[in-house]
């Protein structure tokens, strides 16, 4: 091989889209998120039948709901810095710890008969603190399990294993709760219990900027996270974009029943098929991108992904035809898990180590203003209706592209690739 042609190799931006599975530091990783984070899926749907079961309150599912998740936007930013200054390892297998208890706890709870709404909403308190101070910890440790031009390998198959738990945490869950709900409980209670070890075998460097960050104040150093967003066009581009994207691009599956219901008239098992449809397209897209690895490729699929799921949600919401709105709901969920894993990769290998707990909890809190759009689609789809009204998410989408495009010029130039 000529040195020329050696380069041209080198430079090849394309990897097997399986490749950070040779690392097994990785393997174990994504193997023990995977049964954490589907278990995660199978509480939400446990729980929520569990509260209807017992109160036949709509509202009351939605209290129980709404205090497990709070702490993610007050929390987020403290779970930054935890995740710069102690050892990420460490931190993930006290979560693990913490979840393993509140599972069985519940399991038991149920199995006696003497559980009540308190206990469903004092333990899903304790479960949203836990994830949410953890959940900064356990994006912030990828980048150290494979090897850096694998970085962006890592992330989108980290994106498959989320969609993947996604998919099949909710049916497990409601296929044990016709056993019995405690079943579903101590279930996931087993899911935990078996990736606890495997996050054990976890060999992790201590991140290099803990030092620093432990010798400043919480406030300095959240500070500090938000002092280099700010210095840095591309980060905060991709901040703003995925704010667009995440608070108006993803409303439109909170409506999916009302679609299937209202609009294509496919009830309960059609909102399955369109759910489905959705996770499936998140999967392939994870793939799609898993092949990629440089900072420009990522760009790319960062702005594609963005303006195609504006056009297909577009498309989506003003289809009648449940064929249609079957391909349009797989394209909008491959699109959109383009522009997610894209934008997560170049904050994931953009970010110096010691920063990246704290930029990625500033991520989770701009993302955690979802339900902001879910509330002005909700008032404005009395009034014009839910289709147009979520034609108009897709609409701020494209429009919010634009705004970004314009403001954030280092979104589409073209820079050196820093990945090695």
């Amino acid at each position: 091989m000529t040195s020329d042609t050696k380069s041209a190799a080198d430079q090849n931006p394309k990897i097997g889209p399986f490749e950070s599975f040779k690392t097994w530091n990785y393997t174990y990783f994504w193997i023990a998120s995977l049964l954490s984070i589907t278990s995660f899926f199978m509480l939400m749907i446990a729980r929520g039948w569990l509260v209807f079961d017992m109160t036949g309150s709509v509202s009351m599912v939605g209290y129980v709901s709404a205090v497990a998740q709070t702490p993610s936007l007050i929390l987020s930013v403290f779970g930054g810095v935890i995740a710069d200054r102690f050892n990420r390892k460490t931190i993930l297998l006290m979560n693990e710890g913490i979840n393993f208890i509140i599972l069985l706890l519940l399991a038991i709870l149920v199995a006696t008969d003497v559980v009540e709404v308190w206990h469903l909403m004092l333990l899903g308190l304790i479960n949203g603190i836990t994830f949410s101070l953890a959940f900064p910890s356990r994006a912030a440790i990828v980048p150290s399990l494979v090897p850096p031009r694998n970085i962006a390998n890592a992330v989108a198959l980290s994106s498959i294993m989320f969609s993947g738990a996604q998919l099949i945490g909710p049916p497990i869950a409601g296929w044990l709760i016709l056993v019995s709900p405690a079943t579903a409980f101590f279930a996931a209670s087993g899911f935990v219990g078996v990736g606890i070890p495997l996050f054990m075998l976890l060999k992790v460097r201590e991140n290099s900027g803990g030092y620093s960050a432990a010798n400043a104040s919480v406030l300095d150093n959240v500070r500090e996270g938000v002092k280099f967003i700010r210095s840095q066009r591309l980060i905060l581009g991709l901040m703003a974009l995925g704010f667009f994207v995440v608070v108006f691009g993803l409303a439109y599956q909170t409506f999916l029943p009302v679609f299937a219901e209202d609009i294509l008239n496919v009830g309960p098992s059609g909102l399955g098929y369109l759910a489905g449809a959705g996770g499936i397209g998140a999967i392939a897209g994870s793939l799609l991108i898993a092949a990629y690895n440089t900072v420009n490729q990522m760009k790319a699929f960062t702005i594609a992904g963005a303006i195609g799921l504006g056009v297909f949600i577009i498309g989506f919401s003003l289809s009648v035809s449940f064929a249609l709105s079957m391909v349009l709901s797989l394209l909008a969920g491959l699109f959109f898990q383009l522009v997610m894993t894209g934008n997560f990769s170049l904050i994931q290998v953009l970010v110096p180590d010691q920063l990246r707990g704290r930029v990625l909890s500033v991520r989770f809190i701009v993302f955690g203003m979802t339900p902001g759009g879910i509330l002005a689609v909700g008032i404005a789809a009395e009034q014009i209706g839910t289709a147009y009204a979520t034609a108009a998410t897709g609409v701020i989408c494209l429009a919010g592209v634009i705004l970004c495009l314009l403001i954030f010029p280092s979104l589409y130039r073209k820079q050196e690739n820093i990945i090695q």
